[in-house]
């Protein structure tokens, strides 16, 4: 009995592990900051993807391009080690890189948002569960991007049990 609830307790803490401030929906994960200003929270964002050893390799300025007046920026993400490893598993990853994670003002909160990249592997290699697992695993990464950047501007809702 005992280890069926340390399973669970387990398999809990993995589902909710970045449930902190990261909601999801169909095809994306995103967080919602109430505070900070759009070039502060841009800025905090992209010390957060190089301190997870990642690289902006572009920036799609998507205000300039369309001419909205509200701030939007769409950051091109890559991570040698995991396209040296995704190479490896589908070659041709080049159809799904670079990974894109968009930060824009809505309202008065600035969302930042970050594709769910397992769909891929839903799409390109449905029988693959090692393709799914690397992807799952580059998923929760930028996961922890988002939950990590919130954080420097939010209180933490979680409240662990002792």
């Amino acid at each position: 009995m005992r280890a069926v609830l340390m399973m669970l307790l387990l398999v809990f803490s993995v589902v909710y592990s970045y449930e902190d401030f990261v909601q999801y929906e169909k095809g994306y994960y995103y967080v919602v900051i109430n505070r900070g200003s759009f070039e502060n929270v841009n800025s905090k964002l992209i010390e957060e993807i190089t301190l997870h050893g990642w690289d902006v390799i572009h920036t799609i300025n998507v205000d300039k391009t369309t001419g909205i007046k509200t701030p939007y920026k769409t950051h091109l993400l890559c991570k040698s080690k995991y396209l040296k490893k995704g190479l490896e598993k589908f070659k041709s990853i080049g159809v799904i890189i670079p990974c894109k994670m968009a930060i824009f003002v809505e309202g008065n909160t600035i969302k930042i948002m970050v594709e769910d990249v397992t769909e891929y592997a839903k799409i390109y290699r449905p029988e693959d569960k090692e393709f799914y697992r690397f992807l799952s695993k580059v998923k929760d990464e930028m996961i922890d991007i988002l939950n990590k950047t919130a954080g420097r501007f939010m209180k933490s809702r979680y409240t662990p049990y002792e």
